[in-house]
């Protein structure tokens, strides 16, 4: 049955039995039965998506001549990756919780409120379509890699006709000078020919710029940036001080916690007083309800404080609602309304009611 993409029809809840995930129940799949169903409580997972920039930087051909035919100094001739963390951003998504497994049954009388469920078998909403409604927003396309330009394109028939790597050096700087010289003249108007109309003249100035660049690169070297996003899942069930998050290397990049060759960044997870205006702990207000009394559990999500850092930068420092760090307690029907036709939302990533319309 595909429980994320339809509502179940059920009947009016009689009671709620909490079913703790241990033992032969560690397996259990929530969904619907005839006369009962059963669902997770979400616990909020943090993902931390680290966006790196990789520069990889290849010597150029003739590196080593780069002084004597261009007076270019400080040209580098071995190849080299530079790496940098650029953005650490925190993403909460809910995943079951498998400690908080309960099942709602119902009466084979009585008006039969909708019950959603998502995919994982989390509470979702009641008497509402928010599964199926759910429209995810299009990806944007991604821009066009740049053409790479090979710099033999523009190599004259005498260049790549030379004996020797140190003769192709001479002549390729001799090529660039007259390209330099070629596009003064046409600045200055003192070329032989200089077009009339301003963009033949912008695509001829362009031409030999883009020439004199890609012929550079044979003695400066290229360097190639890319951007890559590294994702790491945590679901604090406690909160955490100092732990290792990732390692890091400004020549290896993001490395896993047990490579000594980079150095720790840290994440701390702080746990915050609940938000304000809500009870405290669940069991209080358990009390209050008889055991006959219909209902359904939620969660009243607590606050974390999360914060990453390495000990030269702090990279992010985030309050957070995480499900886990906070309460559970129950809708009774009477909430639902005599007919049972309440309409209630469920967040997903808390367990929070997002919203009551009776």
């Amino acid at each position: 049955m595909n429980i994320r993409n339809s509502v179940l029809l059920l009947g009016l809840a009689l009671g709620i039995t909490p079913l703790h995930a241990q033992g032969s129940s560690a397996a259990y799949q929530p969904g619907s039965t005839q006369d009962a169903v059963s669902y997770w409580l979400p616990k909020t997972q943090l993902t931390v998506q680290v966006q790196v920039r990789k520069q990889t930087f290849k010597p150029g051909e003739f590196s080593r001549y780069a002084e004597r035919y261009l007076r270019l100094s400080d040209v580098r001739d071995k190849a080299e990756e530079i790496w940098t963390i650029s953005d650490v951003q925190i993403v909460s998504a809910g995943i079951p919780d498998k400690e908080h497994l309960y099942t709602l049954t119902f009466s084979p009388k009585g008006n039969r409120p909708y019950i959603e469920l998502t995919r994982d078998g989390i509470l979702s909403a009641v008497n509402v379509r928010t599964q199926e409604t759910a429209v995810q927003a299009a990806k944007p396309a991604a821009a066009p890699a740049p053409k790479k330009v090979n710099p033999q394109d523009y190599m004259t028939e005498e260049i790549l006709m030379a004996g020797s790597t140190a003769k192709m050096a001479e002549l390729t700087a001799k090529e660039i000078y007259n390209i330099r010289e070629s596009r003064n003249a046409i600045t200055r108007g003192q070329a032989d020919f200089v077009p009339t109309d301003g963009e033949s003249l912008k695509f001829m100035l362009e031409s030999l710029t883009a020439q004199e660049t890609a012929l550079l690169t044979l003695f400066s070297g290229t360097t190639e940036t890319e951007e890559i996003t590294f994702s790491i899942n945590v679901t604090p069930d406690a909160p955490l001080n100092k732990q290792i998050l990732f390692r890091f290397s400004g020549k290896l990049g993001v490395l896993p916690v047990d490579n000594l060759a980079g150095e720790p960044v840290w994440i701390d997870i702080t746990d915050r007083k609940m938000m304000d205006g809500y009870s405290e702990p669940s069991k209080i207000q358990a009390n209050k309800y008889k055991k006959d009394t219909p209902f359904l559990y939620y969660r009243i999500p607590g606050r974390a404080s999360v914060r990453v850092y390495n000990n030269r930068t702090e990279f992010l420092e985030q309050d957070i609602r995480v499900a886990q760090f906070g309460n559970i307690e129950m809708v009774p029907t009477t909430i639902m309304g005599k007919n049972a036709d309440a309409k209630i939302t469920f967040d997903i990533t808390t367990g929070n009611i997002k919203g009551i319309n009776e």
